[in-house]
């Protein structure tokens, strides 16, 4: 399931063997006449470190810190 982190970021969590995934994901505008909104993966698996890290290089401290307390 795909968790809101803002308007142009949400992530989703994947467990498997005591592990946390996660993807992350932003708005794809390719069709307009969609009701509901298409999100285009931006990342593979990534461990919960991983993500934190990709987030902090590429997005604000608050994508970063929704993040934080998506994932505790």
């Amino acid at each position: 399931m795909l968790q809101n982190i803002n308007e142009h970021i949400c992530v989703s969590r994947h467990s498997a063997n005591n592990h946390e995934r996660w993807i992350c994901y932003e708005p794809y505008d390719a069709s307009s006449n969609n009701k509901r909104q298409t999100w285009k993966r931006l990342t593979g698996l990534l461990s919960t470190s991983e993500m934190q890290c990709y987030l902090d290089r590429s997005y604000s401290s608050d994508v970063s810190k929704c993040f934080t307390s998506l994932s505790a």
